[in-house]
């Protein structure tokens, strides 16, 4: 088999929906969703970003604004952004949710802190987790949040999902639509952009503006990396 490398999932927040049911969902396995252990280990999954995502009390996605979505020309509303009180507990248990996976999968899965560890997973046939935070509610203005989570394992960080944070904007759901829709990182967000490449966290600018993605670009020393954006010509 092809080992295949995920550049983004949603797992985390499945398990969050449903904690009562997380050893059914991913060691058992139902053959739901995407993903669960079994069909990881069938498939040749090598290893893949989990993201820590907090859904808007207002669901984005439900059926009524998928169907609108399927009728262009569209412009929605983006959801109010969520407060740092009210994320950082979602926030941390979605991590821990990882965590457990680790010790549950009895070596099938590992939670991967450097690039090395990752070669290593990936040659020795075990399963490398990377910790990803996409929209960086649950991360204070102090970035005390960010020290917090990077010691659990957290390597890969967007500033925002769509939804603004206390550290830049994010994109519409609009089409057609220029990503060109306001202003640029905040002072938070520039010194989000220098810790982050200091702890060596990557930053991944799916979802944010386009003054937004400029800053980044003229701030940070390291790649620029989108993990799931369309190409805005297409």
């Amino acid at each position: 088999m092809i080992p295949v490398f995920d550049g983004h999932n949603d797992f985390l927040l499945r398990l969050l929906t449903d904690p009562a049911r997380r050893a059914e969902i991913f060691l058992t396995g139902e053959g739901k969703g995407h993903l669960d252990l079994p069909r990881m280990q069938d498939s040749g999954f090598a290893g893949g970003f989990f993201a820590i995502y907090l859904p808007s009390p207002v669901a984005h996605d439900d059926a009524d604004y998928q169907a609108r979505m399927e009728r262009p020309p569209y412009t929605l509303p983006l959801p109010d952004p969520i407060p740092f009180a009210e994320a950082i507990a979602p926030a941390t248990s979605a991590a821990g949710h990882l965590l457990w996976m680790e010790r549950s999968s009895q070596g099938a899965l590992k939670i991967c802190r450097t690039g090395g560890e990752v070669r290593d997973c990936v040659a020795s046939g075990v399963i490398a987790a990377i910790l990803h935070m996409e929209g960086a509610e649950a991360i204070d203005e102090s970035l005390d949040a960010l020290h917090l989570f990077h010691a659990i394992g957290l390597r890969s960080l967007g500033p925002v999902w769509s939804r603004p944070t206390a550290f830049g904007h994010g994109v519409p759901f609009a089409f057609p639509s220029s990503p060109d829709t306001g202003p640029g990182l905040t002072e938070a967000g520039k010194r989000l952009v220098t810790t982050c490449n200091r702890l060596r966290i990557m930053l991944d600018l799916s979802h944010i503006n386009e003054a937004g993605f400029n800053d980044v670009a003229s701030l940070s020393d390291a790649p620029l990396v989108a993990t799931h954006s369309n190409a805005h010509a297409l």
